[in-house]
């Protein structure tokens, strides 16, 4: 799955930004695994009945890795100030899943049939019809999908001048890209947010009866609650979007969150004085961390992205890379904690401290204040000033300016960005050739005069109208000297 996300990421780059095709491919995928696994009982008891469910689930998730375009899809179709909101959606939507997910074990743990096919008989019983209900979802992802999803505008046209082979970017450069600071560490901040969160995932069942006995019944009620928190976490995200709280606050509150919340796992899980309130207390802060700094990140990661505009063509397989840095922490983590983090019975019973986790569950802490200082690195060192804290050099006067220049500013009292233009390329692309055609059209349209306003323009102004005073000159000066001559 994770290295099928690269394949989904480039055939989208790769066919113009079309999505429909490689969606119909996702959900092929998704529903023949799921048949595959719906038609293992038919198959003896044994390891061929075992293998097809295996190769069933494996197919599955070929498919599945499709559903990472849904953020590819929201950084080329939705409008830049939209996207952390539609983002903060998207993951509304699967946390929802998650909660409604086990709810369907009810429409399927009754189920005594059997159906004919080609004069075939096959029962339906709890074990195979969940492969029929994932298989019916999704056909009917792909029709809702073929009748509803509009595909986002072509890409903007190469250019056609003598320094349109830069805009190419070879492997080299593209490897360069990715590992700049600007997109791996929000890479680096999904891989900890998602190990952080499976801590309290996979050591919260064995903990609980460990420390109070509970039974499955308590630990669901305490899942439960932790999923309406994760609820609440995301409308507040969403809240903060739509009022334009920045990424870097968003990510800063989660990995306060992470940081507290990780020291009140280590002193508070201990057999002697553990509470449940305690023990609840340290669960919540987690859980409300997480929503408020995933769709903020991923904003992080596509504003990142579109600040580069040499990467325009790679960018369904950015993201597949960012999706990557989730799914290779969900695969660790679990693995991680049960052997490293969580003490088994035998030593915890024998050791005298009665703390529930082995020193490595600091990691928590630790990865999290990483975090927050490469955010304070990013902010005030790289000068990124997301906050606006740091002042402008827009906000002070240049040496020697007499006239307005491109930083001059046009409003008083406002802060402006000191960031330039990223790259020569967008400049290029921003004073295209058809650009300039449709903008001359439009301002003669309206009778308005085509200023020269263009560095290119004003430069080939300078430089005719000084040529323009040496050929006066020269003829001026053969005008003279014809004059004395004839004198």
């Amino acid at each position: 799955m994770i290295l099928m996300m690269s394949f989904y990421g480039v055939w989208v780059d790769s066919n113009g930004n079309k999505y429909k095709q490689p969606y119909a491919a996702s959900f092929a995928l998704g529903g023949f695994g799921s048949l595959l696994y719906f038609l293992a009982d038919l198959l003896p008891s044994g390891a061929w009945a075992v293998y097809t469910i295996l190769l069933g689930r494996f197919i599955t998730g070929l498919g599945a890795a499709g559903r990472t375009l849904a953020y590819s899809y929201v950084a080329t179709a939705i409008p830049r100030d939209q996207q952390r909101t539609i983002l903060t959606i998207l993951s509304m939507t699967r946390s929802f899943g998650m909660l409604i997910g086990p709810l369907l074990n009810l429409l399927v743990v009754n189920i005594d049939s059997s159906i004919s096919i080609f004069n075939y008989t096959i029962s339906l019983n709890p074990r195979n019809s969940v492969g029929l209900v994932l298989a019916a979802g999704e056909l009917f992802l792909f029709i809702l999908t073929s009748l509803f999803l509009q595909e986002p505008p072509p890409k903007k046209e190469k250019l056609l001048t003598e320094d349109a082979n830069i805009t190419k970017v070879g492997g080299k450069e593209l490897w360069a890209a990715v590992t700049h600071f600007d997109l791996l560490f929000p890479s680096f901040i999904m891989f900890v947010l998602i190990s952080n969160f499976t801590l309290y995932q996979v050591a919260l069942p064995p903990v609980a009866a460990d420390l109070f006995g509970w039974t499955p019944v308590e630990i669901s009620f305490l899942m439960s609650v932790q999923g309406i928190v994760i609820f609440i976490g995301m409308c507040a995200a969403m809240y903060a979007s739509i009022y334009g709280i920045t990424d870097f606050t968003m990510i800063l509150l989660g990995n306060s969150a992470y940081f507290f919340g990780g020291i009140a796992t280590v002193l508070w899980w201990k057999r002697e004085s553990a509470t449940i309130a305690q023990f609840v207390v340290s669960v919540v802060i987690v859980s409300f961390s997480y929503p408020l700094m995933g769709p903020a990140n991923r904003s992080k990661f596509t504003k990142a992205v579109h600040s580069r505009p040499e990467l325009d063509d790679y960018i369904g397989l950015l993201q597949s890379f960012f999706n990557q840095a989730l799914s290779i922490g969900g695969f660790i983590s679990p693995i991680f904690v049960t052997t490293f983090v969580l003490k088994d019975a035998q030593n915890n019973s024998s050791n005298d401290d009665g703390i529930e986790l082995t020193p490595w569950a600091w990691y928590v802490s630790v990865s999290a204040l990483l975090v927050i200082i490469g955010l304070l690195y990013e902010e005030f060192i790289l000068g990124k000033n997301e906050l606006g804290l740091m002042k402008s050099e827009a906000e002070e006067p240049q040496e020697g300016e007499t006239e307005a220049g491109e930083r001059t500013r046009l409003l008083a009292g406002r802060r402006t960005s000191n960031r330039r233009r990223s790259s020569i390329l967008e400049i290029n692309r921003t004073f295209s050739r058809q650009y300039e055609v449709d903008r001359r059209h439009s301002l003669e349209a309206a009778g308005i005069p085509n200023p020269v306003d263009t560095a290119y323009e004003r430069k080939l102004q300078n430089q005719l109208i000084q040529d323009k005073k040496e050929w006066e000159k020269l003829l001026s000066f053969d005008e003279e000297t014809e004059m004395e001559m004839r004198e």
